[in-house]
């Protein structure tokens, strides 16, 4: 019989007390490793959703592009969905962000549209509006070349000589001033205009009647309102015709007017009643 001694005891518990720290180690990393197996299983699956959910997506967009390809197709046969080029000069005043603000709403949702936003000189309010619009625009400035007469029609001169180097000018001009409140209306009845068309500006002096088109206004030659007239921007174009700046928008008006037509009977009128426009200045 082998008697224990007190060395022999230590000796045992030392190996007992290595084998239970060692069995209880491999039961935590057993546990570990389980947990980062079920992880892992876990963003597996996500990931394998997530392939799911994207190929999807991916035949969506692809499903969307033919859609798209075919309607592109039957609006480019159709001369009726020319470019809108929209010219808007503006400079700062109190109601500038909220008539910019107006202006965009009407234009948000217009296809083929290129707004042309001028300024004197570029200011951070302007560059952070349009950056924030789901529209096409062009935003311009004088290169310090605008300094006296009437600014808004030295603007509008810059915009025209912007078109005349685009590879993107066909299409039909507009000068939308940010104090005329537009229906979006307007910007389907337009489309078609072969030299100049007109309609209606509510509460604005140039007025006309119709059958035949006569101006109520004696002078100038075509009085008509800025917010009242479109251009065929290629014909407009050709006549290098620009604003003079010495001169009020109606008499730079009648003067691109005059370089297309050589009477009222040439001037299309898109309406003799609607409101499409109303003159509304705030100040």
């Amino acid at each position: 019989m082998r008697l224990v001694t007190a060395s022999n005891k230590k000796v045992c518990v030392g190996v007992f007390v290595v084998l239970f720290t060692s069995s209880v180690g491999y039961m935590l990393g057993s546990l570990q490793s389980m947990e980062i197996m079920e992880e892992k299983a876990k963003l597996t699956d996500k990931l394998n959703q997530a392939e799911l959910e994207l190929f999807e997506a991916e035949r969506q967009l692809v499903h969307c592009d033919s859609e798209l390809g075919h309607k592109m197709g039957a609006i480019n046969s159709d001369n009726s969905f020319k470019t809108l080029h929209i010219i808007t000069p503006t400079y700062n005043r109190k109601t500038q962000l909220a008539e910019l603000t107006l202006l965009a709403q009407a234009l948000a949702h217009i296809p083929y549209l290129q707004w042309i936003v001028l300024e004197v000189t570029k200011t951070k309010l302007v560059t952070d509006f349009l950056v924030n619009t789901n529209i096409q625009y062009t935003h311009l400035d004088s290169e310090g070349k605008v300094k006296s007469g009437n600014k808004c029609n030295a603007l509008r001169n810059i915009a025209l000589d912007y078109l005349v180097t685009s590879s993107n000018s066909s299409g039909v001009v507009l000068f939308a001033n940010l104090d005329r409140t537009y229906s979006s209306e307007l910007f389907d009845k337009v489309r078609d205009i072969e030299k100049v068309g007109v309609w209606p500006t509510v509460f604005a002096e140039e007025e006309f009647v119709c059958n035949p088109l006569q101006f109520k206004l004696a002078s100038p030659k075509y009085p008509i309102n800025l917010g009242s007239i479109g251009f065929n921007s290629t014909a407009l174009l050709k006549t290098a015709r620009r604003f003079d700046v010495n001169l009020s928008d109606t008499e730079g008006i009648s003067s691109l007017v005059d370089g297309l037509v050589s009477s009222n009977e040439e001037i299309t009128v898109i309406s003799c009643d609607a409101q499409f426009v109303w003159f509304t200045p705030i100040f």
